[in-house]
């Protein structure tokens, strides 16, 4: 988890969000399982008692940093690096695009891979954190990349007898298989193998597996 994060700009108490800084703070030095309720008040300058004031149970503080960290870290994070990269798109072919995309996306997992794994398996059973997800990360992604792809329709760069957001998510589909198998088996797929990887998922993505595209390439 990023110890950078501010939610100076998230309309919370005061209390509240120096109480969620302090977790996130101490997640970063030590991992929140081992942080206690008495460290994270005396990191938040309140009684320990003012914590359940605001969260009933530890869990309930880890919840709400995720919450908070999703709304940040997408915007000054996710959606930032997508526009960089959209900036000076017209100066790129499509591969390249497609590459820049998938190593920033690859090298965020990295980067947020333990916060993320958490999230992810939060997500499953908390409703406000799906929401949290789509909201700020998948329907902003979406709206980002959709006039990237209207673009190529119109330069003819890509099929306009399919649905766009379909394309994407078969995309993003194939991108989690790949982040699943480095992530989640690191001894069988190596790490620095990645970038050679990604060059053959996009060969993939817009050649498909017909032999007779690689014969023209």
């Amino acid at each position: 988890m990023d110890s950078n994060i501010d939610l100076s700009e998230l309309d919370l108490p005061d209390k509240e969000k120096r109480i969620l800084e302090a977790a996130i703070q101490i997640s970063n030095e030590k991992g929140f399982s081992s942080a206690t309720t008495s460290e994270i008040a005396k990191r938040a300058g309140v009684a320990e008692g003012t914590i359940f004031r605001y969260f009933k149970t530890k869990k309930d503080i880890l919840h709400g940093v995720m919450l908070q960290a999703i709304k940040i870290v997408s915007n000054k994070v996710v959606i930032a690096s997508l526009e960089k990269i959209f900036k000076n798109e017209e100066q790129k072919d499509l591969r390249t695009v497609l590459k820049d995309i998938l190593m920033d996306r690859f090298n965020l997992v990295q980067k947020f891979f333990p916060m993320f794994r958490v999230v992810i398996s939060e997500a499953l059973f908390h409703k406000d954190i799906r929401d949290a997800l789509f909201e700020n990360i998948i329907s902003k992604s979406s709206k980002t990349i959709m006039p990237f792809f209207n673009d190529l329709a119109s330069k003819g760069q890509v099929r306009t007898d399919i649905d766009p957001m379909i394309m994407i998510r078969s995309m993003v589909g194939n991108f989690f298989v790949f982040i699943g198998q480095k992530m989640l088996f690191t001894d069988n797929f190596k790490l620095s193998d990645s970038e050679k990887e990604i060059d053959s998922m996009i060969a993939v993505i817009i050649d498909g597996i017909s032999p007779q595209h690689s014969k023209n390439n």
